[in-house]
C-alpha cells in the first residue's frame, strides 16, 4: 500500500539520540541533549523497515482499509515491520493509545502479541474491533444475516440523532437491525446489552454492526461543505427505502471476502487483548505493563476527527446537537476547540523550543493568534505532555514508543512536531531519537483547499519517533 504522500525514498537516517539528564528531569530544560548511543544501535535494526510508506492515501485505500477510510492510519507493513524487529520472537504486551481505526491491535494480534487499542471516539473502536473477526466466522454468517435483515422495523425516539439523517422509516429500519444484532451477538456477561457508546462488544458484533453502518450511509443524506474533513446532514427531503437490510447483506457478505482475500489472516488462538474506549492522558492500565508502544497521535492541525465522524456517531446514539458530542470534540486532542478560560501562561518546566514555539505564535501579528490560536496550541502540548507522563508510566523499564509524526505550519511558522516531541518526551526522562524522516507531498495541514494554496512552497515532513523508558 502506497502512503498519504510520504515519498517513495527511504526515511533518512538520523543519527542523534537523546536522553534524559538529572537536571532536565528536574528543571524540564537543562543541558545540551546528549547522544545516547545505546538506544542508536538498538534502533539501527528498526530504520531497515522505513522505505515502508508509514502512511496511507485515502485515494488508494481498497479492500480491508476501505472500511472505515482513516488517513491517519499507518500501513500494516509499517506495524508488522516494527513489530517484528521489536519483537525478536519475543511476546510483547503492544500499546496504541490512539488506535484509530485499529491497525496496530489487528498485526498485533495477528502476530500473537497482547493488543491493547484505545480511544476517545467510539466510532474508532468499532472500526478496530470489528478488524479482529476471523474471516471464517464472517464468511458463515448469510443466514444469520439473512433473519436479522428480515427484523421488524421498531419505532424511533423523536430526539434519535439518525432522524438528522435519513427518512423516519430508514432510522426503524436501521435500529431494528442494530437490536437485533446486539441482542443475539452484543450482550454483557450479565446478559444486558452493551452500550455501543462506552462498553466493548465481541468482534463478529462488531464486524456486522459496521456493515450495518457503511448500509446505512450509503442511504444518508450527507451534504458537501467548504471544510473538506467534515460530515454534516444534507438539507430537504430525506429518501425513503426499504432496502437497507439487503444493502446490509450485502457489505456483510463484501467484507467477508475482502477478510477472507487478505494473504494473512488471524489465528484461532484467542483474544486476550482489549480495545476499548480511553483517555490517552488518564490509562486504564497498570504501572509497567507495556513493552511497545506503536501510534500515531493527532497532530498539530486542528483537523476535527469528531466531526468528520458525525454521522457514524449518530448511528450509535451520538447526535451532534448533544452535549456528549460537544465534551468528545473537547477532550479530543488536537481539537479546534478553545476549552474555557483564559489563554494560560507558559509553564516554565517545559521544555524550550515548545516555549518558544508558543511565544511566537501568540506575538504573531495575524488575527487572534494572541488569543484562540496560541490557546489550541498550547491545549495540544499539555495533552501531549499529560499522555507521555502516562506512556513512562506504563511502560516496563527499556520499552520503547514508536511515534509516526509530521511536521506542520502555523503561517509561516514550522511546528517541527517529531522534534518537540523528542524534547517534550526528554523532560519527562525518556531517551529519545528520531529515527528517520522523509518530505511528505500531501500532508493533514494541505487538506483544506485554502490551506494547499496558502502553504504550498511549504516543506513537510514526516518522521518516526522513538523513545525508550530509561532506567
Amino acid at each position: 500500500m502506497r502512503s498519504s504522500g510520504v515519498s517513495r525514498r527511504p526515511f533518512h537516517s538520523s543519527e542523534t539520540s537523546y536522553g534524559p539528564s538529572r537536571s532536565a528531569s528536574r528543571r524540564g530544560t537543562g543541558p545540551e541533549l546528549r547522544p545516547d548511543l545505546r538506544l542508536t544501535t538498538r534502533l539501527r535494526g528498526l530504520r531497515a523497515c522505513l522505505p515502508l510508506d508509514a502512511k496511507r492515501k485515502p485515494s488508494r485505500q481498497s479492500g480491508f482499509e476501505s472500511w472505515y477510510p482513516y488517513y491517519a492510519g499507518f500501513t500494516e507493513e509499517f506495524a508488522r515491520g516494527v513489530l517484528v524487529e521489536l519483537g525478536g520472537g519475543r511476546s510483547l504486551t503492544v500499546l496504541d493509545p490512539w488506535n484509530g481505526s485499529g491497525t496496530t491491535t489487528r498485526i498485533a494480534y495477528e502476530m500473537g502479541h497482547r493488543a491493547i487499542g484505545l480511544d476517545l471516539n467510539p466510532v474508532a473502536n468499532l472500526v478496530a474491533t470489528a478488524k479482529l473477526v476471523h474471516p471464517e466466522d464472517a464468511l458463515h454468517v448469510p443466514g444469520f444475516t439473512r433473519r436479522l435483515a428480515s427484523a421488524k422495523p421498531v419505532g424511533v425516539r423523536p430526539s434519535d440523532p439518525l432522524l438528522l439523517w435519513m427518512a423516519p422509516s430508514v432510522a426503524e429500519q436501521y435500529r431494528a437491525m442494530e437490536a437485533a444484532i446486539l441482542n443475539e451477538l452484543g450482550t454483557t456477561s450479565s446478559g444486558a446489552v452493551a452500550d455501543l457508546r462506552t462498553e466493548s462488544i465481541p468482534p463478529l458484533a462488531a464486524f456486522m454492526l459496521l456493515a450495518l453502518v457503511r448500509a446505512a450511509r450509503e442511504a444518508a443524506s450527507l451534504r458537501d461543505v467548504t471544510n473538506p474533513t467534515w460530515t454534516m446532514p444534507g438539507e430537504g427531503r430525506r429518501k425513503a427505502i426499504r432496502t437497507l437490510g439487503t444493502r446490509w447483506q450485502a457489505h456483510v457478505a463484501r467484507m467477508a471476502e475482502e477478510l477472507a482475500a487478505r494473504r494473512t489472516v488471524l489465528s484461532r488462538s484467542a483474544w486476550l487483548g482489549q480495545i476499548r474506549t480511553a483517555d490517552a492522558r488518564a490509562l486504564p492500565i497498570r504501572a509497567e505493563q507495556v513493552d511497545v508502544v506503536l501510534t500515531s497521535p493527532p497532530y498539530c492541525t486542528r483537523i476535527d476527527y469528531v466531526v468528520s465522524s458525525s454521522f457514524e456517531l449518530a448511528a450509535l446514539g451520538i447526535g451532534s446537537n448533544s452535549a456528549e458530542f460537544e465534551r468528545l470534540r473537547l477532550a479530543t486532542m488536537g481539537t479546534p476547540l478553545a476549552r474555557r478560560g483564559e489563554p494560560p501562561e507558559i509553564p516554565r518546566a517545559w521544555p524550550a523550543d515548545i516555549r518558544s514555539l508558543l511565544a511566537s505564535i501568540r506575538a504573531h501579528p495575524s488575527k487572534a493568534s494572541r488569543s484562540y490560536y496560541y490557546k489550541t496550541f498550547w491545549q495540544y502540548f499539555a495533552d501531549a505532555r499529560a499522555a507521555l507522563a502516562e506512556l513512562n508510566r506504563v511502560l516496563r523499564v527499556g520499552g520503547l514508543a514508536v511515534f509516526v509524526l509530521q511536521t506542520s505550519f502555523y503561517k509561516e511558522i514550522c511546528v517541527d512536531l517529531p522534534a518537540l516531541y523528542v524534547g517534550l518526551a526528554r523532560s519527562l526522562g525518556f531517551n529519545g531519537v528520531v529515527v528517520g524522516a522523509a518530505r511528505v507531498q500531501r500532508a493533514l495541514a494541505q487538506i483544506h483547499p485554502h490551506s494547499v494554496h496558502h502553504r504550498r512552497e511549504s516543506l513537510y515532513r514526516e518522521a518516526v519517533v522513538a523513545l525508550e523508558k530509561a532506567a
